[in-house]
């Protein structure tokens, strides 16, 4: 009996890939505050346009900064990847939150309870990086309480 010889592929089919860079950016850079690793899936000109927030835009340093804040005020948030589904460079992520508000976010300060919120974010690949994403938060109110509204300085939307 003859074997069919193995191809080895050089690099795993974009769908993979894809998938790989959508589970490292909310595993890694959001949900452990990795930057390195949000220096190397994010390109230059990265966008995150949140609209949830009225279509906040925030360039590839104010959405670091953003996990980083999320990251330092929910010191062990985790984000579970709840369904996924890829069209070409485009990846669908449905996913959910958990952490202690063990610091001050935005007007909330530390309430040291257990919060969960929930997103849809759409990221759009080109040459191994996430070149966008577009978000939407499902239940903002989880995350600020009745008490305002969470709005990023002008300095870190670049």
């Amino acid at each position: 009996m003859l074997l069919a010889p193995i191809t080895v592929l050089a690099e795993p089919p974009a769908a993979e890939s894809n998938e790989a860079l959508a589970e490292q950016y909310f595993g890694a850079v959001f949900g452990k505050g990795d930057m390195e690793i949000g220096d190397a899936i994010l390109t230059a000109d990265f966008q995150r346009i949140d609209r949830s927030q009225s279509g906040t835009t925030l360039g590839k340093a104010g959405t670091q900064f953003l996990a980083d804040y999320l990251h330092n005020s929910f010191s062990d948030v985790t984000y579970t990847i709840d369904a996924l589904a890829i069209e070409g460079d485009t990846v669908a992520v449905c996913w959910t939150a958990r952490g202690t508000n063990d610091a001050t976010f935005g007007v909330v300060p530390a309430t040291n309870m257990p919060v969960t919120w929930t997103g849809m974010s759409f990221l759009t690949m080109k040459d191994g990086k996430i070149v966008t994403e577009m978000t939407n938060l499902e239940n903002v109110s989880a995350l600020l309480g009745d008490t305002g509204n969470l709005r990023l300085s002008p300095s870190y939307a670049q």
